[in-house]
Formats: structure tokens, sequence, C-alpha cells
């Protein structure tokens, strides 16, 4: 009898699923509907709820770590591994779609750009993007990785990256995961000083793009910050 009542659960899900209903399913029923797959008998109601307490929201879960998800009882490798790979999908297809832009010459692309590469990641990443003299894309080249908020990075990995790509011109990035996009002072002295360092090379910095929870903050379009770039 509990199996059978498993299975009424479950096609009730995947019927409010098919009926293109996935905007009012709550988030421990989308997680269920994964873990129906991973998980073929076996009642997956009760791991749902204990990943997302576990995780604080389904976007926790999604974040966490295989080591950290398979601590959840209930959970194997295979199961983690299945988690883990929707999220890093997630993040693939974004890096894709950055394969269409070519040219950074205005904010909003840049700001396109950089969400694609940053956006979903759980530890700060600092970019400097190269670009040519026509402001064409020649690669992004991550300087730096740490945890959330903790990335820092030395002048020469930047000097490093405009010497390989022979770049004329820079748009820095950096992510807060977890955070809003708006500049700290932190922020603003390290742009001020990467500034610095590239008019010394006759290389422009054209932008400091912030990617956040809230989406991306581009500092050469803010006027609190624009002269920064002239």
């Amino acid at each position: 009898m509990p199996e059978l009542n498993r299975e009424h659960h479950r096609e009730r899900v995947r019927k409010a699923y098919l009926k293109n209903s996935f905007d009012s399913m709550s988030d421990s029923n989308v997680l269920e509907l994964l873990l129906f797959y991973a998980i073929p008998r076996k009642d997956v109601k009760e791991i749902a709820y204990a990943l997302i307490n576990r995780f604080g929201s389904l976007e926790g879960v999604f974040d966490a770590d295989i080591k950290e998800l398979i601590k959840v009882d209930g959970v194997g490798e295979n199961t983690a591994i299945l988690i883990n790979l929707f999220h890093n999908v997630g993040i693939r297809i974004n890096k894709n779609k950055n394969a269409k832009i070519k040219t950074l010459n205005d904010s909003i692309k840049s700001m396109e750009f950089a969400e694609n590469e940053l956006s979903g990641l759980t530890k700060e990443e600092i970019l400097v993007i190269t670009l040519d003299n026509k402001l064409n894309i020649i690669s992004a080249n991550n300087v730096s990785q740490g945890n959330a908020g903790t990335a820092s990075v030395e002048p020469y990995k930047i000097l490093e990256s405009i010497v390989k790509d022979s770049a004329s011109n820079i748009i820095l990035a950096h992510n807060h995961p977890g955070g809003e996009s708006k500049p700290s002072l932190a922020d603003l002295n390290f742009t001020i000083e990467v500034i610095n360092l590239c008019r010394m090379i006759h290389v422009h910095v054209n932008d400091h793009i912030i990617v956040g929870e809230n989406g991306a903050f581009s500092m050469a379009n803010d006027i609190e910050y624009s002269s920064y770039f002239d």
C-alpha cells in the first residue's frame, strides 16, 4: 500500500510538470521531481525536505558541494552528482552564450558578458577581459579565485594577461556570491590601483563589472564612479 501511494504521488507531481505548471510548483516538489529519476524505488519527499532544510533553499541545494550533499540521509553519490551536475550545466550554458558576443563597446554588452561568465558561481572570481583597439574580445582570463568575498589578485597577474593577449583595453569583472553588486570600498580601491597601473603601460581600463544576486553593476556607467574611467 505505501508503494502504491508513493507511485500516485509521483504521478501527480509528474503530471503537474507536464501541464506546464512548473512556476506554481513548490521548491520541494521541484526537487522531488529530480530525485524521482535518481532514486526510483524510494519515497523522496522527506529527502527533498531534508536537503532544503540543510542548505536553506532550493538554490542552496544546487549550489552545494557533492561532499556536503552526501551527508544528508538518503543521498548517495549518484544522487549528489546529479544535483551538482544541474548546477554546473546551468553555469556552462551561460558561459556558452558568450560565444555570440564578439565586441564589448558598451556597458550593456559588458554586463551581459560578465553575468554569463560569473552568475551562479559560489566562489568569488576575478576576471580580466582583454580587448583589442577596436574593443573586440581577445579572451576572459580568470586571475583569481577564492571563497565568497576573499578573492584577491597581485598586479603582475593582470599584467600577465595584458602582455599575453597584446591587449589595448581591458575590462575587470568579479562576482559577489550571495551578495549585492554594489561596489565596496575595497572594490573601488582595487579599481583605482589597476587603472593607475595600466596607465603606466598605456592600456585603458574601460569598466569594472560586478555581478551579484541582483544582477550586474557597471562602475563606468554609474555617475559616482564614471570619472575614474576617463
